[in-house]
Order: structure tokens, then C-alpha cells, then sequence
């Protein structure tokens, strides 16, 4: 394994790859859904859909075009996580759809950079789980914090709350 280490932390040049594509991809997300007129029209369509079509929004085709991205961002994940773990097997889509889902729970639904967020504070709490306690309590810190946040701020760290007019 090429790479280097960093405070007894070996560190693989795919890992360093995986994060660079992480955090470009999110850059890119986030400008498309902030400054693009197709995310612009997506964010009017989660607000409202009916008010959406009255604007001239495709709607039928503009979830399919969001569906479209999702499911490319998650086959990125999925080659991503195959890279990282050097294999791949059936069941290693739904422990990652779990702690993307998590993640953004954590950080607020429909928040991206509080995904991000969330998705740091999850590593984090697995890296001090597993070094602390043990790997195999990881999944009960993840889910206690999560507990925990959605009690205190149901929203999540980042969201904010949608109040419907009629």
C-alpha cells in the first residue's frame, strides 16, 4: 500500500483520492442545486410542488432529472466505498445508504453542507468509539447522538423549520 503516515496513522494515496472526489462533488452539488436555474426550479419544486407547475416547471421531468443525480451520486459512493474496503459485496449498499441517511438526519434534511457536518461527526464518533471502547459499540454511539440531537432540535444541527401556509 502506497501512501504515508501521520502521527502513526497510515494515510494510502486512494484514501487522500477519496476524499478530494468527496468534497468536489459536494462543491459541485451545491453550486448546481444554489446557482443553476435547474436547482433553483428543484428547490421550488420541494417548497411547492403545485406552485412549481404554475411557473412552467416540468415537474414529472425535473424529478426524474433529481432521481437521475441521486442515483449517480450514490454509484460514485458505492465505487468510492468499493476502493476504500477493496471489495465489494451485496449488503455494503445498505450500511452506507444507512449512514448517508444518518448523516443527513444529523445535519438537517435538505441542508447539504449540514450533511457534510453530519457525515464529520459521524466518522468522528466511530473513530473515538472504536478507539476508546470498542469497533463493535460504534453503531450504538452513531445512533445515540443521533437520538440525542433529533430530541433536543428535531430539525437536526443545521435545518430549520418549514412552516405551511395555506
Amino acid at each position: 500500500h502506497t501512501g504515508f503516515d501521520v502521527f502513526e496513522v497510515h494515510i494510502t494515496f486512494a484514501q487522500i483520492g477519496i476524499v478530494a472526489a468527496s468534497f468536489a462533488l459536494m462543491a459541485a452539488l451545491y453550486l448546481f442545486v444554489h446557482h443553476t436555474f435547474i436547482g433553483t426550479a428543484m428547490r421550488a419544486l420541494a417548497i411547492d410542488q403545485d406552485a412549481a407547475r404554475l411557473m412552467g416547471i416540468d415537474v414529472e421531468r425535473l424529478i426524474q432529472l433529481t432521481f437521475f443525480i441521486g442515483s449517480a451520486l450514490a454509484a460514485v459512493a458505492g465505487v468510492m466505498e468499493g476502493l476504500f474496503y477493496t471489495q465489494i459485496n451485496f449488503f455494503m449498499g445498505f450500511v452506507l445508504g444507512l449512514r448517508a441517511f444518518t448523516a443527513a438526519v444529523l445535519g438537517g434534511i435538505g441542508n447539504i453542507p449540514g450533511a457534510m457536518v453530519g457525515g464529520f461527526l459521524i466518522g468522528l464518533l466511530e473513530a473515538f468509539g472504536a478507539g476508546y471502547v470498542s469497533s463493535q459499540w460504534t453503531d450504538v454511539f452513531v445512533f445515540g447522538v443521533l437520538i440525542a440531537v433529533l430530541v433536543v432540535k428535531p430539525t437536526g444541527l443545521f435545518g430549520e423549520r418549514v412552516v405551511e401556509r395555506m
